[in-house]
């Protein structure tokens, strides 16, 4: 038995002493106050013992479930209210729901809480003191949850300003994650293949290329002619540059490591300081070229031609020397702790 029904039978306890036409009454106003599938219960009276037993009508749960019906519908009515806020001058309409969709953001605190009282214009705007022009990247973050990375790095901090008072910890951090995973931004310094190939065609024998610490890194350059290049601390790693014609060319502390300079013509240069570990040097002519202190630690220089070249103080560490030809060659001071083939070498005197 449920609350009302005992309510209801107290009520009639408590007149059952009143005439027969008073109970009457009750009994039709009970009646009238049914649903329309009521359930009825029937109380027998004591008092007199032959008085009939009088229908007693409850209402059911129905009309309780439909208020919490129009409770949940009223709530969803008003999250789906429509709110006019003026950021600074710019107008946006907004959704209620949208405003309150991250539950970390001032905007929840203003709108979600109770907490504060949100004063209103006379035609219901709300008044927020913030740049309105960055505004509308907020009010997509909040309905979709993604916004398109902003190429523009003033732009893009005046947002990530605007979600930092905000509040709106998600945005921050989908902006950082944004920024993280932009490819690195081009080397405007560095050349590219299709640059040098220009230069090269345009140069004259008696105006050489001028490329003085130039990048020229990772570039296929093979079957170039750059005879008396100016490469003096150029950047070259990784580069291909086979079958090129390098003599003379100045290649002083150069970033040559691995190169790929198998069969090309680097006789008579200037190769002093020049970083060459772990390039490829087969059968490559250095003929007459000027190697002091350069580095050549596990380069590969099989077949290479070294007559008369000045390896005074370079680092041979772990090259290969196999039928490497070193007649003539300076090599007081090199280095040679692990080089391979050291005995295939052809003409070497330490």
């Amino acid at each position: 038995m449920n609350d009302e029904q005992i309510k209801t039978i107290n009520n009639i306890n408590h007149i059952i002493d009143e005439p027969e036409d008073e109970i009457n009454k009750l009994t039709t106003s009970s009646s009238s106050s049914t649903s329309s599938s009521p359930s009825t219960s029937y109380i027998s009276l004591n008092n007199p013992p032959t008085q009939p037993k009088i229908p007693i009508t409850t209402a059911t749960t129905t009309t309780t479930i439909d208020n919490s019906n129009n409770s949940n519908n009223n709530n969803n009515n008003n999250n789906e209210s429509v709110l006019k806020l003026n950021i600074g001058g710019e107008i946006y309409y907004t959704t209620l729901s949208t405003i309150l969709s991250d539950s970390n953001s001032m905007f929840y605190l203003m709108f979600g809480t109770g907490r504060f009282n949100v004063q209103k214009g006379d035609d219901g705007t709300i008044f927020i003191d913030r740049d309105g022009r960055y505004f509308h990247y907020i009010l997509n973050w909040l309905r979709s949850k993604f916004i398109p990375f902003i190429k523009d790095e003033a732009i893009r901090e005046s947002v990530m300003n605007e979600a930092k008072y905000y509040q709106i910890t998600s945005l921050i951090e989908y902006m950082q994650y944004q920024i993280a995973s932009q490819p690195p931004p081009p080397d405007i310094e560095k050349f590219s293949q299709k640059e040098i190939l220009q230069l090269v065609n345009l140069s004259h024998p008696n105006q050489p290329i001028q490329l003085p610490s130039a990048n020229l890194s990772g570039l296929d350059l093979s079957g170039l002619n750059l005879r008396n290049a100016n490469l003096r601390f150029a950047n070259l790693e990784g580069s291909l540059l086979k079958y090129c014609n390098l003599e003379d060319a100045n290649l002083e502390s150069a970033n040559l490591k691995n190169c790929d300079l198998r069969f090309s013509n680097i006789s008579c240069c200037s190769l002093q300081r020049a970083q060459l570990q772990n390039s490829q040097l087969q059968y490559s002519s250095f003929v007459g070229s000027n190697l002091t202190d350069a580095e050549l630690c596990d380069a590969q220089l099989q077949s290479a031609d070294f007559q008369s070249a000045n390896l005074q103080g370079s680092n041979l560490q772990g090259a290969n020397l196999l039928d490497t030809n070193l007649q003539n060659a300076k090599v007081q001071g090199t280095s040679f702790s692990r080089v391979l083939n050291v005995q295939r070498a052809k003409n070497l005197k330490r």
